[in-house]
């Protein structure tokens, strides 16, 4: 996926070459890079920077995920799926910025939406049951593990499962 300003660029000289061709007649390849530029922009304000902030999410760079979450001018426009990564992804800067109970807030909202993997979705259950470890409810956190232990994952996160669990008493197992 291109980012952003290349995108928009690209929407420009699109909606450009559809105006000079419907202007020297050629009106169906005009409204067929109008179209374009609509799709394009659509897609845009769809996905955002989500996709962006997901990817550097993956590589380990926070920094850069944190970047592009903030690029997100209307949340309300993503689609499904991209909603729910942009609130998982929103919650996990907040966490790592210790804003714990707008980053727990966020972390809710993005159970309520899909995610492409039930792999993803595991990782984020561990994350609200860190949060919820954070706010002293280890009852809570023990829930969210339970739910990430039911869902399909990669190995790996079972040790991300078994780090969050050794920090929850055992009183409340």
């Amino acid at each position: 996926m291109l980012p952003p300003r290349i995108r928009l660029l690209i929407a420009a000289l699109t909606l450009w070459l559809g105006v000079m061709l419907i202007s020297h007649g050629a009106h169906v390849a005009g409204a067929v890079c109008c179209v374009g530029t609509l799709a394009l922009t659509w897609g845009y304000f769809r996905v955002g920077s989500v996709w962006l902030a997901l990817a550097a999410y993956r590589m380990g760079n926070v920094e850069q995920m944190s970047v592009h979450v903030r690029r997100v001018r209307w949340p309300r426009l993503l689609s499904p799926r991209y909603r729910g990564y942009y609130h998982w992804l929103q919650g996990v800067g907040l966490a790592i910025e210790g804003r714990i109970a707008p980053a727990r807030d966020h972390l809710l909202q993005a159970r309520r939406w899909r995610f492409r993997t039930e792999n993803d979705r595991s990782i984020m259950e561990c994350q609200l049951a860190d949060m919820a470890i954070r706010c002293g409810e280890p009852a809570q956190a023990w829930s969210h593990l339970g739910h990430a232990r039911t869902l399909r994952h990669h190995p790996r996160v079972d040790t991300l499962i078994a780090s969050v669990e050794a920090r929850i008493p055992a009183e409340a197992r």
